[in-house]
């Protein structure tokens, strides 16, 4: 089997014999590049053209059709630091809290998320959705959201949104580290 591609490799053709004899099933493989798919891509179609020196009325083109799933390999873990938590104390309303030691005993989500995959490049993003229970039903603060820290390599660029600390409680910094 014989194949030759035009100049910008758009289109292939193939001898398959002459005479090709009657019976005969010939079964050859196209690889394509990915190289110019997008997230707006659904399928790529290849168009099937026969033809021959012979007569052959009917020959009509077949379109071979690939339906295209974008699918990454992404998995996500978390933990919880501590992993009990013990509630006592006053109860306060959101308007009554000033500062971050009145709204409770904090915990600390540590959420990891890994792509085992290919890049995305040009193929768009990947979205966390975290939800927890904010709030009861008397509508008194349940977990507060204080504070953010998102640690992402400089070449993937990533954003939070809506902030922590929606109140602008004041916040405890730990104290400065000396040298002595």
């Amino acid at each position: 089997l014989l194949c030759v591609a035009n100049a910008n490799g758009s289109q292939v053709q193939c001898e398959l014999g002459n005479p090709l004899p009657r019976g005969t099933q010939v079964r050859f493989y196209l690889i394509l590049s990915t190289l110019g798919i997008t997230l707006q891509t659904q399928d790529l179609a290849v168009e099937l053209a026969l033809s021959t020196i012979s007569e052959q009325p009917g020959l009509v083109p077949v379109v071979a059709r690939a339906r295209v799933v974008i699918e990454l390999p992404l998995s996500v873990t978390g933990v919880a630091v501590p992993p009990r938590l013990f509630f006592s104390g006053t109860v306060r309303g959101e308007s009554a809290m000033r500062r971050e030691s009145q709204v409770g005993s904090a915990v600390r989500y540590e959420v990891t998320v890994s792509n085992r995959g290919q890049s995305l490049k040009t193929l768009g993003s990947a979205f966390l959705t975290l939800l927890w229970p904010h709030e009861l039903r008397s509508g008194k603060w349940l977990l507060y959201p204080l504070q953010l820290e998102l640690l992402a390599p400089p070449a993937a660029p990533a954003a939070c949104s809506p902030a922590a600390n929606p109140l602008r409680l004041a916040l405890v910094r730990p104290p400065a580290r000396g040298h002595g």
